[in-house]
C-alpha cells in the first residue's frame, strides 16, 4: 500500500473492531470529552494496563475539568505520582485552568482549537476531536504508525506519508471508531514482536505480510546504552521526627516533585571516594540547613532507570540539632506528612530502604 493504492481497509477493520474491541474505562458511552482527554494524556508513552488504575483514581479525585482546575498543583502531582513524564500532569492542570476559566468548562471541539491548550499536540488533538466530537481527524500514535508502516511495506515509519495514508483511509463520520480500531489492532494483533497475522482483518492488503516476514517491518530498534549518573542523597533527621525535603524546580525532569536533598556524585560504582565536606557544603547552600559530615552514615543505594540515563543514589542518614529554618523550596516533614506530597519514585524507595536498614530508628513512623 502506497500513495495511489486503494486504501480500502475501513470496512474489514471496523467489522473486526465491533467484535474484538477492548473494554476500557474511558470508552464508556456517551463519550465524556474530559475523560477522553485525560485518558489520552495519560496514555502518552505509557501502557494501557498501567494507566487504568491511575485513570480511575484520577476520576475519583478530579471528576470534572472544574475539579482539576481548582485543585492545587501539589495535589495533581500527588495523584500522578509514579506515572512518570510529569510535564503531562503540569500541562493538564494548566489546560484545565484555561478550559474552566476561559472556555466555561467546554473543551474545544476541533483539532485546531485543542492544539491551543498546553500539552496537546497533533496526535492528542486528533484523537480527542475524533473520539469525543466525531470529527474526521486521523490520529497517529505508536500502534497506528506500526500498523500503517507494515501495511504500506515501509522499512521505517515516515510520519507525513503515514498521516496521509490514514487520512485517505478514514471513513467519514466514523473516524473515532477507525482510530480506535487501528490502536487496538496494533496493541493486540500487529504487535512489535511476533505479530499474529493470522487473526488480522486487513492482512490481505498488508505488504509486510505478503513478504512473509512482517516482524522485520517497524520492528524493535536496538536500544543505545544509557549513561550512568550518581547522586549522593542526604536524609537529614531532626529530634522532632522530621526529615528535610526539597522541591524540584517546576520546569524540567520531575518538575515540582519533592525529594531528599542531594549532590551529583563523583562515582557511580560505590559510595567511597566522595568528599562529605563538599557534599554537606552544597546541601547547605541549597537548603540553608547546616550539615556536619561527622553526623552522616551510609545506609545503601537505590538505582532508578530514566528514559535517557540510569541514576544511582547513595543514601546517607544524618541527625540535625533541631527543625532549623530552611530555604523557601525546602520543608521539614515527618513520614505521615511526606505521604501527602508528591515524591519521585526513587525517593519512595529510599523511604523503604530506611525502614529495612534502620528498624530501630524512632524517626521512621510505623
Amino acid at each position: 500500500m502506497s500513495q495511489g493504492d486503494d486504501p480500502d481497509i475501513a470496512k474489514p477493520l471496523l467489522k473486526w473492531f465491533h467484535k474484538h474491541k477492548r473494554v476500557l474505562p474511558w470508552r464508556a458511552t456517551p463519550r465524556d470529552p474530559y475523560r477522553v482527554w485525560i485518558a489520552e494524556i495519560m496514555l502518552q508513552q505509557t501502557q494501557v494496563a498501567t494507566v487504568i488504575p491511575y485513570f480511575e483514581k484520577w476520576m475519583q479525585d478530579f471528576p470534572t475539568v472544574a475539579h482539576l482546575a481548582n485543585a492545587s498543583l501539589d495535589d495533581v502531582l500527588k495523584r500522578w505520582e509514579g506515572l512518570g513524564y510529569y510535564a503531562r500532569a503540569r500541562n493538564a492542570h494548566k489546560a484545565a485552568g484555561v478550559i474552566h476559566h476561559e472556555l466555561r468548562d467546554m473543551l474545544p471541539n476541533t483539532t485546531a482549537g485543542l492544539m491551543t491548550l498546553p500539552g496537546i499536540g497533533p496526535y492528542t488533538a486528533a484523537a480527542v476531536a475524533s473520539l469525543a466530537f466525531d470529527r474526521d481527524a486521523a490520529a497517529l500514535d505508536g500502534n497506528i504508525k506500526r500498523v500503517m508502516t507494515r501495511l504500506a511495506g515501509l522499512k521505517a515509519p515516515n510520519t507525513k506519508l503515514l498521516q496521509d495514508l490514514c487520512t485517505a483511509a478514514l471513513p467519514s463520520g466514523k473516524a473515532g471508531a477507525f482510530n480506535e480500531a487501528l490502536m487496538d489492532l496494533g496493541a493486540t494483533i500487529c504487535t512489535l514482536k511476533a505479530p499474529n497475522c493470522g487473526k488480522c482483518p486487513i492482512r490481505t492488503q498488508c505488504k509486510a505480510y505478503a513478504t512473509g516476514h512482517p516482524e522485520t517491518y517497524a520492528g524493535a530498534k536496538q536500544r543505545m546504552a544509557r549513561p550512568r549518573r550518581g547522586v549522593v542523597t542526604l536524609v537529614l533527621q531532626s529530634p522532632s521526627t522530621r526529615m528535610l525535603m526539597i522541591q524540584r524546580p517546576a520546569r524540567g525532569l520531575l518538575g515540582g516533585l519533592w525529594q531528599f536533598p542531594g549532590v551529583d556524585a563523583q562515582s557511580t560504582d560505590s559510595s567511597s571516594g566522595e568528599s562529605l565536606n563538599r557534599i554537606c557544603a552544597m546541601v547547605q547552600a541549597e537548603t540553608s540547613v547546616p550539615v556536619l559530615p561527622d553526623s552522616l552514615h551510609y545506609v545503601g543505594k537505590i538505582t532508578h532507570a530514566f528514559t535517557h540515563f540510569i541514576q544511582t543514589r547513595f543514601v546517607y542518614v544524618g541527625s540535625i540539632v533541631g527543625d532549623l529554618p530552611c530555604a523557601p523550596e525546602a520543608r521539614w516533614a515527618n513520614e505521615r506528612e511526606i505521604a501527602t506530597i508528591a515524591l519521585t519514585r526513587s525517593d519512595s524507595r529510599i523511604l523503604e530502604l530506611l525502614r529495612t536498614s534502620l528498624p530501630s530508628n524512632r524517626t521512621m513512623v510505623e
